[in-house]
C-alpha cells in the first residue's frame, strides 16, 4: 500500500537518509525513535510538506512526487490536532469533504458511523475550546477518518493525555483500524503505544533506519546496542560466547554462565540482552523447572512501579525482573533475600559487540 524506497529528505541541517519502509493494506506500522531521530521529517515527506532529495514514495502503486497534498488521499491526525476553533465539531468533521465538493450523501453515512463509534454525538454543536482533551482527541480522530483516506498518518496522537485516557483511545483506535481495515502509519516515541497498536515497527535513530520487522522480533531481539537501549531493555551486559553446540551458545556474563540460542556468526564478545518480563523468580523449594537458565541470585532492591515492580538482582551480573505486587509479597522479596532467577534460552538475546 505505502512503499518508501531509498528516501533521503533534508529538514534544515538534519537529513533523513536512505529510508526503506513498506506498510501493507490494513496494517498499522509504527515508526519509533527519540526526539530528533527523523520521525516527523519522514511523516512530512509522506504528507508532501517536505520534498525529497532522492528516493520514491508510492501509495497504492502511484508515485506521490508530483501529487499535491490535498489529492494524496491521506487522513492526518497531528499532535496538536489543528481543529478549527471558530467551527463547531460537526463542521470540523465535514470541512474537508465539503471543501472538495463531495456531496453529503457520500460522506455523511461514514461520519455518522464514526460519531457513534467514538461516542461524540453530544458534542457536535460545541466548539473545540469547550471540549476536554480526550473529547478533542476523539474529534480529531473522526476527522482524520471521515474522508475515507487510503492511508492514515498519526503523529504522536495521544502524547498529551493521561495514562488511562490514552489506553482507552488505544483500544478505540485499534478497534476502528481492524473493523475498517485502515492502513496506518503511526509516528511515536511511546514503546507501549507502538507495541499495542502496530503490526510491524521501524526504529529510526539519527536519521537512519536501524531495525524494522514484526514488533515481537524487534522488541525481543534488538539488532544493535543502541536499539536495545532505546527499547528499554533492562539487562544489557557484556559477555563472551565460550562454545556453540546444537544451536545453543554458552556465554559467560560476569561470574555466571547462560545458555542462549545461537545465531549464525555469534562468537566472541557480545552484549547479553534480557527483558525484565522474561525473568521468573522462585524461592528455594519451588517447583522443578526445565528452564535452561536457573541462576542463584540475591535481591538488591525492589522498586515500585505500575502495574509491575522492578526487582534488581545480583546473579553474578546485574539482572532485572518484573513481577506483580501479589507475587512479590508471596515470595517475600526484599533486599538480601536469595532466589532462583529462571530464564529460557530464547529470552537470552546475544548482540554482537561489532553491532
Amino acid at each position: 500500500m505505502l512503499e518508501i524506497e531509498s528516501l533521503t529528505v533534508a529538514a534544515g541541517n538534519f537529513r533523513l537518509r536512505d529510508v526503506n519502509l513498506a506498510v501493507g493494506r490494513g496494517e498499522c506500522h509504527a515508526v519509533l525513535g527519540p526526539s530528533g531521530s527523523g520521525k516527523s521529517t519522514l511523516l512530512n515527506a509522506v504528507l508532501g510538506v517536505l520534498p525529497s532529495e532522492s528516493g520514491r514514495i508510492r501509495l497504492a502503486g502511484a508515485d506521490l512526487k508530483r501529487v499535491p497534498i490535498e489529492r494524496r488521499g491521506l487522513g492526518y491526525l497531528p499532535q496538536q490536532l489543528g481543529l478549527f476553533p471558530h467551527l463547531t465539531v460537526r463542521d470540523n468533521l465535514t470541512y474537508s469533504a465539503r471543501a472538495r465538493g463531495v456531496p453529503a450523501a457520500e460522506f455523511q453515512p461514514l461520519v455518522d458511523k464514526l460519531v457513534a463509534a467514538t461516542g461524540i454525538g453530544a458534542l457536535l454543536d460545541r466548539r473545540p475550546a469547550t471540549l476536554s482533551g480526550g473529547e478533542r482527541q476523539r474529534v480529531g480522530l473522526v476527522r482524520a477518518l471521515a474522508s475515507q483516506p487510503r492511508l492514515v498518518l498519526l503523529d504522536e496522537p495521544f502524547t498529551a493525555l493521561n495514562e488511562s485516557l490514552r489506553r482507552e483511545l488505544w483500544w478505540l483506535l485499534r478497534e476502528l483500524q481492524r473493523e475498517r481495515q485502515l492502513t496506518v502509519l503511526l509516528i511515536t516515541h511511546d514503546l507501549a503505544e507502538a507495541y499495542f497498536l502496530s503490526d510491524r515497527v521501524t526504529v529510526l535513530l539519527d536519521g537512519r533506519v536501524v531495525q524494522q520487522g514484526e514488533k515481537a522480533e524487534v522488541y525481543g531481539r534488538p539488532a544493535a546496542p543502541e536499539v536495545a537501549r532505546f527499547l528499554g531493555v533492562e539487562t544489557l551486559q557484556p559477555g563472551r560466547v565460550v562454545s556453540v553446540r546444537d544451536g545453543l551458545a554458552t556465554v559467560e556474563v560476569g561470574t555466571a554462565r547462560l545458555t542462549a540460542l545461537a545465531s549464525p556468526g555469534t562468537v566472541g564478545e557480545v552484549l547479553v540482552s534480557i527483558r525484565g518480563d522474561e525473568v521468573i523468580l522462585q524461592r528455594d523449594g519451588g517447583a522443578v523447572s526445565s528452564v535452561r537458565n536457573a541462576l542463584p541470585a540475591r535481591v538488591v532492591s525492589v522498586r515500585p512501579g505500575s502495574p509491575l515492580l522492578c526487582v534488581e538482582l545480583d546473579a553474578g551480573f546485574p539482572l532485572f525482573a518484573f513481577i506483580t505486587r501479589p507475587a512479590c509479597e508471596e515470595l517475600d522479596l526484599r533486599p538480601g533475600v536469595t532466589v532462583n532467577a529462571l530464564i529460557k534460552a530464547p529470552a537470552v538475546h546475544l548482540i554482537p559487540r561489532s553491532g
